[in-house]
C-alpha cells in the first residue's frame, strides 16, 4: 500500500460530476494481416499488465478526505471491465469517431476500480487515407494516476518500436492486497499529519528564497513582471461548465513548425505552438464580436518529473500572454517569445518542484468541500479567471510504433476541463507529426470546427509571414482532408523567376517601341502576391469541404 503524492490526491479530490478529472487520448492505427480484433487487442493488453502498475491498482480514500488516499493493488481486478468493443455506425468517419469520443471524455471512470478503460473501436471505412481494417483505441486514465508523460509511459507498456512485438516479458508477479479497514486509515493520516508543520516550513521557505532571487532581477531590469493569477479577461471559456464535451484536433508537419522557430532567434517549438493557438483563439473571440482589449492568459503546464517519479504527477506552470491584442502574427510570436522568457525565469528562480511540493499542506476535507461549492453555486461566473485557457504540450515518441504489429498512423490527446477554465488545448508530438487537440465544455465552444479551421489558418499565416514556407501539407482530423497550409517552395522559386524573365522581355519590348506606352512588368514580387492569394483561397475552400 502506498499514499498518493499531493498533487496526485489533488486531482482526486477536486473531482465532480461536471469536471471528471482524467486524460485520455484517440490513437488511430493501420489495419494488418491477420487481422488485429478486439480479441487479439484484449490477450495484448492482458500480457502487458506487469508492465505497469496503473493498470491494476485502485484509489482508497481516508474517511472524511482527512488525509491523501492510498493506492492498493485491487484484489477485485477485473480486465473486462476497462476495455470495451464498439463499431462505429456507417459511414464510419471522423463525424462518428469524434462523437463516440466526446461522450467517453464526457463521463467520469469508476472511483472503485483502477482508474482507466480503454474502447477499441472498429469500423473505421469513412477516414481517408485509412486501408481497410484500420481501428482506434480511445483511451481514459485518471489525472491521479498519471499527468500527460505518464500517460505515454502507461501507452508504453502496449506499443512496440516493431511490428514483430517483443520477444521477451516479465513473469507476472502481481499480488492482490486486503483493502485497509477505515480505523486504519485514520490511524495513518494522523501519523502524517504530524509531519505537515515541517513540511509548510519548508514549502514556505523555498518561496521566500525564489521570490527574493526573482525581485532582485526585477529591480535591476533583467526581467519582466510575471503574469498574476486572476489577472485575465473574460472569455466565453470563463464560466460554469456542463458535463457534455466538444472534441477535436489538428495535425501539423513537426518540421514545418521546427523551420518557423528556426526564424525567430530564440524561439522554441513550444513558442510555435501558443502563436498558432493565440492566432485562432483571436480570430474566433473576433468573429463572434467578443475579442478582450487585454491579452488572453494561458497556463503551461511544465513537467518536473524524474526517472524515480514513475506514474506519479510532477508538474508545475508557468503563465504567459498570449499576445492576442497583437494583429501582425510576427510580432505576437515575439510577444509571446518574451513572455514564456519572463515565467520560465520566475518558475526557475521559485523552483518548479517547490511549486508541486506546497500541495503538501492542502488540507483536502476542506478543499474538497469547497470545490463541490464553487461548482453549485456557479461561483465562476462571478470573478476574473486565474487564466483563460490551458495549453499543455507533452513530447510524445519520436518513431514509428506499433500496437500488436499495427502501425500508429497519429494520436489525439484530450485533458480536463474545470469550472471557469473550460477549454483545454492539448498538443502532441508523434514520429514526424504534431496534433493539437482541444477539448472544451460543449456549450461554451458550440462551433469547433470553425475553431479548428482557424488553427490551421493561423499556422499557415505564421508560416508564411516569418520567410519561406515548406512543402509539407497538414491534415485536419475530423475531416481527413488534406489542406496546403504551406507554399511549395521550389515553384514558388519557379514562378518568381519566370515572372523575372516575363518582366525583362516586357521592358525590352516596350523599349524599342517608338511612341508605344510601356505594359507593367509581372516581377517576382507580383508573382509572390498573387500566389499566396490562390493558396489562401485553396486552403479556405479545403476547410470549408
Amino acid at each position: 500500500m502506498e499514499q498518493l503524492e499531493s498533487l496526485d490526491s489533488a486531482f482526486l479530490y477536486l473531482e465532480t460530476r461536471n469536471a471528471p478529472m482524467h486524460i485520455g487520448s484517440v490513437q488511430l492505427y493501420e489495419g494488418v494481416e491477420p487481422v488485429f480484433d478486439f480479441a487479439r487487442y484484449r490477450e495484448l493488453v492482458r500480457s502487458r499488465l506487469p508492465l505497469s502498475p496503473v493498470f491494476r491498482r485502485r484509489a482508497v480514500r481516508v474517511p472524511m478526505n482527512l488525509g491523501r488516499p492510498y493506492w492498493v493493488e485491487d484484489p477485485n481486478f477485473d480486465l473486462d471491465l476497462h476495455l470495451e468493443h464498439v463499431s462505429l455506425p456507417r459511414p464510419g468517419g471522423w463525424k462518428e469517431l469524434r462523437a463516440l469520443a466526446q461522450d467517453r471524455f464526457s463521463s467520469p471512470l469508476d472511483p472503485h476500480r483502477p482508474l482507466w478503460s480503454m474502447t477499441f473501436v472498429e469500423g473505421l471505412d469513412g477516414i481517408s487515407g485509412l486501408p481497410p481494417g484500420s481501428f482506434a483505441v480511445i483511451s481514459k486514465v485518471h489525472h491521479a494516476a498519471a499527468d500527460g508523460m505518464g500517460g505515454v509511459d502507461l501507452f508504453s507498456a502496449l506499443w512496440d518500436p516493431s511490428p514483430e512485438g517483443r520477444s521477451k516479458l516479465p513473469r507476472d508477479r502481481w499480488k492482490p492486497e486486503t483493502l485497509p479497514r477505515r480505523t486504519g486509515l485514520l490511524g495513518r493520516t494522523v501519523s502524517h499529519l504530524v509531519g505537515q508543520p515541517a513540511a509548510l516550513a519548508r514549502s514556505a521557505g523555498a518561496l521566500v528564497r525564489g521570490s527574493v532571487s526573482i525581485g532582485r532581477e526585477l529591480l535591476t531590469g533583467d526581467k519582466q513582471s510575471p503574469r498574476l493569477l486572476f489577472n485575465a479577461p473574460r472569455t466565453r471559456f470563463n464560466g460554469t461548465i456542463e458535463t457534455q464535451r466538444s472534441f477535436g484536433g489538428i495535425t501539423l508537419p513537426l518540421a514545418g513548425v521546427k523551420a518557423i522557430k528556426n526564424r525567430i532567434e530564440g524561439a522554441t517549438v513550444n513558442d510555435v505552438v501558443l502563436a498558432v493557438c493565440s492566432g485562432a483563439l483571436r480570430a474566433y473571440l473576433e468573429d463572434k464580436d467578443e475579442l478582450p482589449d487585454n491579452p488572453l492568459i494561458a497556463m503551461a503546464p511544465i513537467s518536473v518529473r524524474e526517472d524515480t517519479d514513475r506514474g506519479t504527477n510532477r508538474v508545475s506552470a508557468m503563465l504567459v500572454s498570449l499576445a492576442t491584442n497583437v494583429r501582425d502574427p510576427k510580432r505576437r510570436l515575439r510577444g509571446i517569445l518574451q513572455s514564456t522568457q519572463d515565467s520560465k525565469a520566475y518558475t526557475r528562480a521559485i523552483g518548479a518542484a517547490t511549486l508541486t511540493d506546497s500541495t503538501q499542506v492542502v488540507p483536502f476535507s476542506l478543499a474538497t468541500a469547497a470545490s463541490r461549492l464553487y461548482s453549485r453555486m456557479h461561483v465562476a461566473s462571478y470573478h476574473r479567471p486565474p487564466f483563460n485557457l490551458i495549453i499543455t504540450n507533452v513530447p510524445g515518441p519520436r518513431m514509428t510504433l506499433y500496437l500488436g504489429g499495427a502501425k500508429m498512423v497519429n494520436v489525439f490527446g484530450m485533458a480536463p476541463v474545470l469550472d471557469g477554465l473550460g477549454m483545454i488545448v492539448v498538443v502532441v508530438s508523434y514520429d514526424d507529426k504534431l496534433t493539437v487537440s482541444v477539448n472544451a465544455s460543449r456549450h461554451q465552444l458550440p462551433d469547433l470546427d470553425l475553431l479548428l479551421k482557424q488553427l490551421l489558418s493561423a499556422y499557415d499565416e505564421l508560416d508564411r509571414v516569418t520567410g519561406e514556407s515548406s512543402s509539407k501539407p497538414v491534415k485536419r482530423a475530423g475531416r481527413g482532408k488534406r489542406i496546403r497550409a504551406a507554399d511549395d517552395s521550389g515553384k514558388r522559386a519557379s514562378r518568381a523567376k519566370s515572372a523575372g524573365k516575363t518582366g525583362k522581355k516586357a521592358k525590352k519590348k516596350n523599349a524599342g517601341g517608338a511612341g508605344k506606352k510601356a505594359a507593367p512588368a509581372r516581377t517576382a514580387a507580383a508573382a509572390e502576391k498573387t500566389a499566396t492569394k490562390r493558396r489562401s483561397k485553396g486552403v479556405e475552400r479545403s476547410a470549408r469541404s
